[in-house]
């Protein structure tokens, strides 16, 4: 069972022929290629500019995997899928070291087909490698607090040092803030904080610091004022105020992200909240035979302080995006198992038991209607159609999860949670296998890239309005992507469009915003052809250029009046 929900998730995709999606899955793609072109393993560019947004580790990773499998899809998602694999083992290892065994082993298997982990992890951004090390920097601070001997602690401190460190290289400080939010809320609520805590901790964030300096003084050393814009501009004014693009967003934005990313998984949390807070009151609680007294309970408050911590943390910020409350996940797979596994032993409390069992039967019994509800807004958003033969083959996938119900029903809770995971897996799969295709049309720039590689030629000077470079330049050939960092194209939004533009300018629109910048002055006058996602408006000067030689069968967008 393991085997195929694993299988299904990180290599399934492997095998389907997906572009990469954009902006963000083309744009980490394109810098990791430069990466190799160049030869340049210090700095990453885009199109020969430095690009200071991101560190560097998954970067490195994504282009070792390029080198040594070629320019292809496969190889750009690689590493993500296997960055989510070690995510879900990593879950599975803390939950075992936290509790026991069992609970682990279902941690694991909750993360992996929890709803925001699953589908993130297909077109994986640098947060998929900070679950990694955010869970190995936890369960080091939880070994090094409770290790017998002196040497085994400094062996824990080097340990979480590292983790942390390399968490540094891969998204900033914010696993360094995560982890001490939540260990740190630990360690006060259960009255542990004390003076050689501090130091275990300072000699934590020594080692963290000897890990990742030298790449970023190296950074510092060959683009002066990198170190001021990470971490004053991007760390400390992005998250104190709204300067950054996504710095706009209401202090709540969190909460839907974790309640429909922890999907279903999270509605196992209030049988979990019922169960800690007896578990927590009676503070004798026991992992098993021979367990120390009250570790349960201790594992159950990091937990929590990780989980409510983290939301209260990524919510103050003023910078908001999705994947950054990802390595928060992980504490609700691991609530959601001690409920289940604690069920299966006959240790839960009658009401927890009752709330674990009502939760079941809803999600359950709404299942069926999720999916193909799931995929008509889909259609309604990005445009378009998946027939119904792609409803007809969706039934039996939805109502594989009353089979988890009809399992219930018979008192074989441990096949009726294995089910629950098989039929989450079998979601996965038809959705990557049915729904994503068409939608990833919608959100590349793989078409617009082979429209130009087969003229061999591009534009004069290209503009991008509403939209990033991003797979655009992955796709290129070689010398068409050299000839694109000797003239970069133009970056602009619409409303910064100037009422007039060179007439050798190719402006290139994605097809949500084409209509709009038809009625837009600068567009106006120009002829317009589409490109798979995008709209090209070529000026006079343009048009009778071999980049954009009109193609009889493209039409021009409607305007509405």
């Amino acid at each position: 069972m393991a085997l195929f929900v694993l299988g299904a998730v990180f290599f399934y995709p492997l095998s389907l022929d997906i572009p990469l999606l954009d902006p963000d899955e083309g744009l980490h793609a394109s810098i990791a290629q430069e990466i190799v072109e160049r030869g340049d393993w210090i700095v990453p560019r885009l199109l020969g500019h430095a690009f200071w947004d991101k560190p560097i580790f998954y970067f490195w990773v994504q282009a070792s995997s390029l080198r040594l499998l070629g320019m292809q899809e496969a190889a750009v998602r690689l590493p993500g899928l296997l960055f989510g694999l070690l995510g879900v083992l990593s879950t599975a290892w803390l939950g075992r070291r936290l509790f026991d065994s069992g609970t682990g082993f279902l941690a694991g298997l909750c993360y992996a087909t929890m709803v925001l982990p699953a589908s993130l992890v297909q077109a994986a951004a640098h947060d998929v490698a900070l679950v990694l090390w955010t869970n190995l920097a936890l369960l080091a601070l939880w070994h090094m607090h409770t290790a017998a001997t002196t040497a085994r602690q400094l062996g824990y401190v080097l340990a979480a040092g590292f983790a942390l460190g390399m968490s540094a290289l891969t998204k900033g400080l914010v696993g360094v803030a995560l982890v001490g939010v939540g260990f740190g809320g630990y360690l006060l609520l259960t009255g542990q904080l004390h003076g050689r805590v501090v130091l275990q901790g300072v000699g934590v964030l020594l080692v963290a610091a000897l890990v990742a300096a030298p790449w970023y003084v190296a950074m510092e050393f060959r683009n002066p004022g990198y170190l001021y814009y990470f971490f004053v501009q991007r760390h400390f004014l992005g998250y104190l105020t709204a300067r950054q693009w996504h710095g706009h967003h209401p202090w709540w934005y969190y909460l839907p992200v974790l309640l429909g990313g922890g999907l279903p998984w999270i509605c196992y949390l209030p049988a979990t909240a019922v169960e800690s807070w007896r578990l927590i009151r009676s503070r004798a609680a026991t992992t098993g035979t021979g367990a120390e007294p009250g570790t349960t309970r201790r594992a159950l408050v990091l937990v929590w302080c990780w989980l409510i911590g983290g939301v209260a943390f990524f919510s103050l910020s003023k910078a908001k995006l999705v994947t950054y409350l990802w390595p928060v996940f992980p504490a609700v797979a691991m609530l959601a198992a001690v409920g289940w596994s604690r069920l299966f032993r006959g240790r839960l409390a009658p009401f927890a038991r009752r709330v674990l069992a009502w939760t079941l039967v809803l999600s359950c019994a709404i299942g069926p209607v999720a999916l193909p509800a799931a995929m008509a807004v889909v259609e309604r958003k990005f445009g378009f159609r998946l027939g119904g033969e792609a409803y007809l083959f969706a039934l039996p996938v939805a109502l594989s999860g009353w089979l988890v119900l009809l399992f219930w029903w018979r008192g074989s809770f441990r096949r009726s949670l294995h089910t629950a995971y098989v039929s989450l897996a079998l979601h996965l799969a038809f959705v990557m296998t049915v729904v994503i295709p068409p939608l990833s049309q919608k959100v590349t720039a793989k078409p617009l890239a082979e429209y130009f590689n087969r003229r061999g030629a591009l534009p004069e000077q290209m503009m991008f309005i509403q939209g990033r470079v991003a797979s655009f330049v992955f796709y290129l050939r070689p010398e068409l992507r050299e000839q694109l960092r000797r003239r970069p194209p133009q970056r602009k939004l619409l409303d910064e469009v100037a009422a007039e533009l060179p007439e050798q300018v190719v402006a290139v629109v994605p097809e949500r915003y084409a209509q709009p910048f038809q009625r837009h002055p600068a567009g106006k006058t120009r002829r317009p052809l589409r490109v798979g996602a995008y709209w090209l408006f070529v000026g006079p000067e343009s048009a009778t250029s071999p980049a954009v030689a009109h193609s009889p069968e493209q039409e021009p967008p409607p305007v509405r009046r």
